[in-house]
């Protein structure tokens, strides 16, 4: 079983945020200088969606996944698995706080 507790260097708990896919896509086409308007094209997504998925308000698809695969390369197993990370801590907080 994975353990997924971070703690600092005296061995307390840190509380980390899950990050929503769409801010490590962003990062990824401004670190390859990518046009978003390029990014949405190639994807078949209308440039508004692609900026929703950026702000964590759209969550990637295995369909998105599949097609950011093929024009990034990067594999569509890895942005599944951010989006379901996600997905994963949004669950757990709001179990928590109902």
């Amino acid at each position: 079983m994975m353990n997924n507790q971070i703690l600092d260097h005296n061995g307390n708990d840190i509380e980390i945020e899950a990050f929503h896919p769409g801010e490590f896509l962003l990062e990824e086409i401004e670190e390859r200088g990518i046009l978003k308007k390029d990014v949405a094209s190639a994807l078949h997504i209308l440039p508004h969606h692609l900026s929703e998925i950026f702000a964590g308000k759209r969550n990637i698809s295995a369909k998105l996944a599949v097609r950011l695969e093929k024009f990034l390369g990067i594999s569509s197993r890895y942005w599944l698995g951010l989006q379901m990370e996600c997905d994963l801590f949004i669950a757990k907080a709001e179990e928590l706080s109902a």
